[in-house]
């Protein structure tokens, strides 16, 4: 088992401090030490396995002590701050070496430093060579700036955590990515690409070396490329979310390949057009297919006319027509081979059921699919096997108004429902339901597909597209989702509902002084702040650059929002550390509120507009301020 210690161990190698160069945070903090006590000595020492390293040493010359003689151990090991007053009159440390030779350790006073779970990782520590017993105001100091020395630590912690978790993230995406088994592609706004996966590659047989200088333009067929155009220019423009098209690439042989294609965009920061994302389904396999059966069903129709106009001439001979007929029969029953060997391989599921809902055809596809084997499916009822509980009835409605009116709006049309595997697993399908008439006999045949991969493709998209990444909060597109909802809610309840629009004040100077690392870590640490400062229930989105908004519901008065308001002001003036930097900044924060009684007609965007215009007044009088405007 891994004991305290062990973990102790753990948690002080991770920060990496150990044998690392000095740093003027931490010497300030034993320089003050020093002098707020007035001892010629002070140390930060880390305690690892064999010794007491100094992280930080004033007064003394060397790095490191022994770990078994060492006072700072006592510390670590109780948790608790530990002061001897006189060493000689110790019975623990009388005979220490560090007592009876240099330094001569009379007086010491140290205070554990503590990691985010509470272990010690070493002590802030005053020493002296004269016995000493210090004031409780000296102590509360010393404390104060061990303090100071822990929440470092702890910082780089979080910092050490934050990194570890952002480094998973972009493995598990890239992994995704790389191995997902379909076409995947961010395209620049002019048609080349930014990146492709293998199966893309794959698909249109080129190299990603090769891949790469060409655009999307240059390996689609030129009959499909006005269609695809247009439907990017609609999807620049707005009118479009997204477009799904079938259309050819051309293979780096030459030869044409048939794919689904699925478009969206993705807008950076500022909501200006950066890549478009491109998920590309291999369908070739699919359309040689469809192109098969019809080939296949107009030879049977046209050998089934040529044979019927046969028979209407051979009355002539009944042996002859028998034999005709038998060769008929033989060459039928050699295509239904053909289309049954066809469907059986065919890469979606196929099902066929009568008009009562019963199973009449079930391929390899369906069994792979939905986990029942063939003799299990054939003979029982559709609704038994595949479809829900919820939507049972809804299919066996449907099968009897079909019945009665012989028409339905599904059929011949791609739809996405929800089905249930034989495990009670369930997954999205798509399927794509036909009728067919045969001797008085009404038949459905439908071809389905498993889309779990797509679906989760699309909603880790959509998920990116409206949260920002730089923050995690919800980004301006998501606000303006939410923004309208919380008005109805408000309206409906007849409740109180505040938005808060906060800028920081001088963050330009930020940037130009400490680069953008800083400025980006500075807009991740307000976000956190300003999110502690506000109610589980209220919305903090980032709308952008140094601006961010906060929907508050259901507040009961509009001094509720002030007070709010004011709590972020004072959390946000308190100072920022990032590594060797210290930033004080302020914020200006203006507020606009909607009550039911007055503002019936307000519009979202009008009561974003007004708190950003209290905003900037706000700014005018003097900046780290809130001004609020009158009910809109």
């Amino acid at each position: 088992m891994v004991n305290d210690e062990q973990r102790r161990l753990e948690k002080l190698y991770a920060l990496g401090l150990l044998d690392s160069a000095p740093e003027d945070f931490f010497d300030t903090i034993t320089r003050v030490a020093s002098t707020i006590l007035d001892t010629p000595i002070s140390l930060i020492s880390l305690v690892d396995e064999h010794r007491q390293w100094f992280k930080s040493k004033h007064g003394v010359e060397v790095s490191e002590t022994a770990r078994d003689i060492s006072f700072c151990t006592h510390a670590v090991e109780s948790g608790e701050q530990l002061i001897v007053e006189n060493a000689l009159t110790d019975e623990r440390f009388a005979k220490n070496p560090l007592v009876l030779n240099a330094p001569n350790i009379r007086f010491y006073a140290g205070i554990p430093i503590k990691s985010l779970e509470g272990y010690a990782l070493g002590t802030l520590c005053v020493i002296d060579e004269k016995p000493k017993k210090p004031t409780e105001k000296e102590l509360a100091a010393l404390n104060d700036l061990a303090h100071l020395a822990t929440r470092e630590l702890q910082f780089r912690e979080r910092m050490l955590a934050a990194k570890q978790s952002l480094q998973s993230s972009e493995s598990k995406f890239k992994t995704l990515f790389e191995n997902a088994a379909i076409g995947i592609a961010m395209v620049k706004p002019n048609g080349s690409w930014l990146e492709v996966n293998e199966e893309l590659c794959r698909i249109v047989d080129y190299s990603k070396a090769e891949l790469l200088p060409l655009t999307f333009q240059d390996i689609t067929l030129p009959e499909d490329l006005n269609t695809d155009l247009n439907l990017l220019d609609q999807l620049v423009a707005g009118k479009l979310n997204r477009y799904q098209l079938e259309k050819r690439y051309v293979k780096k042989s030459g030869e044409p390949v048939w794919v689904e294609l699925t478009v969206t965009k993705q807008l950076n920061p500022a909501g200006e057009l950066d890549y478009f994302v491109a998920i590309v389904k291999d369908i070739q396999s699919a359309k040689e297919t469809e192109a098969a059966l019809t080939l296949l069903r107009k030879t049977l129709e046209e050998k089934v006319s040529q044979r019927t106009e046969e028979l209407k001439q051979a009355n002539k001979s009944m042996l002859a027509a028998y034999q005709e007929k038998a060769a008929s029969e033989q060459l039928l029953q050699n295509a239904e081979l053909e289309l049954r060997t066809i469907l059986d391989n065919a890469n979606d599921a196929y099902v066929c059921m009568d008009a009562e809902g019963i199973v009449k055809a079930w391929n390899k596809q369906a069994e792979h699919i939905f986990g029942w084997g063939d003799e299990e499916a054939i003979g029982r009822k559709l609704d038994k096997l595949i479809i829900p509980n919820e939507l049972q009835q809804a299919h066996q409605a449907g099968m009897r108004r079909f019945a009665l009116e012989k028409q339905s709006d599904m059929m011949g049309k791609r739809i996405e429902l929800e089905a249930i595997r034989k495990d009670g697993v369930r997954i999205p399908i798509e399927l794509q339901v036909n009728v067919l008439e045969i001797n008085d006999q009404t038949l459905f045949t439908s071809f389905l597909r498993d889309i779990t991969d797509r679906k989760q493709l699309e909603s880790l998209l959509k998920n990116e597209a409206r949260n920002d990444p730089l923050t995690g909060l919800p980004n301006r597109r998501k606000l303006e989702e939410i923004l309208p909802i919380a008005v109805q809610r408000a309206k409906a309840n007849q409740t109180t509902l505040s938005i808060l629009f906060v800028d920081l004040d001088g963050f330009k100077s930020v940037n130009d002084t400490y680069g953008h690392n800083v400025g980006d870590m500075l807009l991740r640490e307000v976000a956190n702040r300003i999110d502690k400062s506000t109610r589980q229930s209220d919305t903090v989105a980032r709308y952008a650059g140094d601006e961010f908004i906060i929907v508050l519901e259901g507040v009961s008065q509009v001094s509720d929002a002030t007070r709010i308001a004011e709590k972020i002001l004072h959390t946000i003036s308190e100072p920022f550390h990032f590594n060797q930097v210290t930033l004080n900044i302020t914020v200006s924060i203006g507020i606009a509120y909607y009550t039911s009684e007055h503002s019936q007609e307000t519009q979202p965007t009008e009561l974003i507009r007004q708190a950003d215009k209290a905003m900037y007044t706000a700014k005018k009088n003097g900046k780290n301020g809130v001004f609020m405007v009158e009910t809109v």
